[in-house]
């Protein structure tokens, strides 16, 4: 049997027509012919040119990705770039803010909002998978040709994103955050049960250090390309200098069968070595800590953390990283905020223990596995699971919000504690946009929604999602 073949390529900027070349080159190497309906699936968690310039995909690095399909386009017949962004913003405003819109007017392609249309079922036949079925967006059943196209990234929740942990913006939300705790990375081992990559184009140019909603650029100067994303992700682990046998999601997936583990059974190609790939990456920072030890004495958040209540010590996939990343994005638009924020604590999973908060100060329980008993300020607090068992959520029955809708559920959820020292805030997990409407609220900070250069522009795009959502359903 033949070893899956990597490449990798040194390109030192973000040249349309130098990184069309190089995938080019890259997908004749590999024999790689688009056919048939062509989706490619970039990373668009979020974006803006300001705040959140590093999190997703470029828009040049698309650019030449198009060019080079379009040269090798004999065999296509509707070429699309889809995407679920995350926190729960409008794909549309991501794309927008992204610098998509130019690019795909250019090349005469076709945007597939996965957060606007139907959503279809699909079977899952491992005997390990969560649950029986999933929904992805109806684009990426009907799907014929997968182009993967994510960005190099650290990860707060699961080390790294690179190929296998993209396919999480192939469902929309209320489907997405099922699952999305300490068996987050099986869910991502799931998910690949749905499509399989054609090609995968992997944007290293500028790579994404210690986050991956507010990232830190790091200057990779590389693109990365194949077709089977475990062997790509593998050699990306390797490039950080982690054994990818430690990250979870690629080792479940590389055990049910999907690609190789060993670095020896693939074969690394292109003109740089993965040597040479260490070397440049040697001070790229993950994010391996635990949220009390990035927050407790370094900001004015206190966090408690207990186990969740199945195996897993601590819920990697869950409320911490979310609690994370919702404070970076606020510092992105505030520098500063772990200082400037009010003093609160944070109580998450099955904590036993004092909370030391000081009378005034806030405590929010946050997830539905937070449970607690004790005193606070002289009260009697009792915090009970609210714990679903995975196998009683029904994708169908599921419903994550929208923006707007979680913020009416937060400040209504604040406005029922009101004058009470403690909040109890449901959710598994609580997301990212519900802990940014949290904190920023009882925090006294920027709300980065509410940001006069977020706030107009994110409301036309969230007007536009909406009329085309109720349109597809009125055809349904």
């Amino acid at each position: 049997m033949n070893k899956p073949q990597v490449i990798l390529r040194h390109c030192d900027s973000y040249d349309p027509a130098r990184i069309a070349q190089i995938i080019g080159e890259g997908m004749d190497q590999l024999g790689v012919q688009p056919r048939g309906r062509t989706l490619v699936k970039p990373n668009t968690v979020i974006s803006h040119k300001e705040f959140f310039a590093h999190a997703f995909t470029r828009p040049e690095f698309l650019d030449g990705l198009f060019t080079a399909i379009r040269q090798r386009d004999s065999l296509v017949k509707e070429l699309f770039l889809g995407e679920r962004c995350g926190i729960t913003i409008p794909t549309r405003y991501a794309f927008a803010n992204a610098g998509y819109i130019k690019v795909l007017r250019k090349h005469k392609v076709r945007a597939d909002y996965f957060d606007e249309g139907p959503q279809v079922e699909r079977q899952l036949k491992h005997p390990d998978a969560l649950r029986e079925f999933i929904l992805v967006p109806e684009g990426i059943a009907k799907c014929e040709f997968l182009v993967n196209a994510p960005k190099f990234k650290a990860h707060p929740w699961t080390k790294v994103t690179f190929a296998l942990k993209n396919y999480i913006g192939i469902q929309d939300d209320a489907q997405r955050l099922i699952d999305h705790d300490h068996m987050l990375h099986t869910k991502i081992a799931d998910l690949q049960e749905v499509i399989s990559p054609g090609f995968i184009a992997m944007d290293g140019i500028i790579a994404g250090e210690r986050t991956m909603l507010t990232p830190t650029p790091y200057p990779l100067h590389m693109i990365i390309m194949g077709i089977n994303p475990v062997a790509v992700d593998v050699v990306c682990t390797h490039i950080v200098g982690l054994d990818p046998k430690e990250v979870d999601h690629i080792a479940i997936t590389a055990g049910r069968g999907y690609g190789p583990i060993e670095l020896q059974e693939i074969e690394i190609l292109g003109d740089v070595s993965l040597e040479e790939a260490q070397k440049r990456a040697a001070s790229l920072k993950l994010t391996l800590e635990r949220i009390e030890e990035i927050f407790n004495g370094k900001s004015n958040l206190s966090i408690y953390m207990g186990p969740p209540p199945d195996t897993y010590e601590y819920c990697w996939g869950g409320c911490p990283g979310s609690l994370f990343e919702a404070v970076q994005i606020i510092d992105s638009v505030q520098p500063g905020v772990y200082h400037q924020v009010k003093p609160m604590h944070m109580v998450i999973g099955a904590y036993q223990g004092e909370i030391h908060a000081q009378p005034g100060e806030r405590v929010l329980f946050l997830g539905d596995c937070t449970a607690w008993k004790g005193q606070i300020g002289g009260k009697s607090v009792d915090i009970p699971f609210s714990y679903k068992q995975r196998q009683q959520l029904n994708p169908y029955k599921t419903s994550s919000g929208d923006v707007v809708a979680k913020m009416i559920s937060t400040y209504r959820n604040i406005f029922r504690y009101r004058g009470q020292q403690v909040i109890r805030v449901k959710g598994c997990p609580v997301s990212v946009a519900e802990n940014v409407l949290y904190i920023s609220w009882l925090g006294k900070v920027v709300n980065p929604y509410l940001h006069p250069k977020i706030f107009f522009n994110f409301s036309f795009y969230w007007a536009i999602a909406k009329i085309v959502k109720f349109w597809h359903r009125l055809k349904i």
